[in-house]
Formats: structure tokens, sequence, C-alpha cells
């Protein structure tokens, strides 16, 4: 038998909205780096817009990391910031393998090693949802709007 999360406590509840902004901030990365892949584009995007783009991605993230660091998920917190470190060293891979080839598998190899560590948030996140119902709406968002 499964048993009901409590309600996330109210004094959490800014952690877990400066955690989804973590989240979606990265996501936004993610979305400019894949953009820049090389393709069957006649005008292929730079490399460098994608990996500056997801450098911008992991500053805002990190921006935001101290305000969900809480007690009852160090341990996530604590990954998801080594998670920022490891995929920001790995934007040079992509630069230069997308520097010396506009083969989509050399690059591809190097943004997987950005995008992978970067996984820690889903962990994460499933931590705060295995632990708590989590608001699936800010309180000062507009009606019908979700997180953001």
């Amino acid at each position: 038998m499964f048993r009901r999360s409590p309600p996330l406590p109210q004094h959490i509840h800014s952690a877990w909205w400066a955690f989804l902004d973590c989240a979606e901030v990265l996501e936004a990365g993610h979305r400019v780096l894949f953009g820049a892949m090389p393709t069957f584009r006649v005008e292929p995007v730079p490399i460098t817009v994608g990996t500056e783009g997801m450098r911008r991605a992991i500053a805002d993230a990190r921006g935001w990391m101290p305000d969900w660091r809480i007690d009852e998920l160090a341990e996530d917190w604590r990954a998801c910031t080594a998670a920022l470190d490891e995929a920001e060293a790995a934007l040079a891979l992509v630069e230069s393998a997308g520097a010396t080839s506009d083969e989509l598998d050399d690059v591809l190899q190097g943004v997987r090693r950005v995008v992978d560590p970067l996984d820690a948030f889903a962990v994460a996140e499933q931590a705060f949802r295995r632990r708590w119902r989590c608001p699936e709406t800010r309180p000062d968002a507009p009606e019908g709007a979700a997180h953001g």
C-alpha cells in the first residue's frame, strides 16, 4: 500500500521554486545547445552559440542554487552543484569538436558530457516529490500558469 506524501512545508516553498528555476533555465540551455548542433542545414549556427547559451544557463542556475539548499536534500544539492561544474567543464570539448568537425557524431559526444551530469536535477526533483507533495503553481502566478 502506498502512503501519501505530506504537503511541502510552507518554509520550503521558496526552495522548491528556486529549484524549479534552476531546472527550467538548464532546460532552456539544453535547447540552445541542441539547436546549434550540426545538421543538414545549409548554414549551421556556430557551435559557440550553443555553448555560450549553455554557459549562461549554468551561470543562472548557480545563482539560484543557494536558494534551494535545504538540509533534507543536502546530498541532492551537492550532486547538482557537482553536475554544474562537470557540465561547464565539458563545454570546452563541445567547442573543440565543433571547431574541428561538422559531423554530428563528433559534436554529440561532447554534448552528452555536458547534458548527462545534469540528470542530477531530475534525481533531485524526484527526491523533492518523494518526500513531499509539491505545488504545481506559484501562489502569485496568473491563473492557469505553471511555475516559472
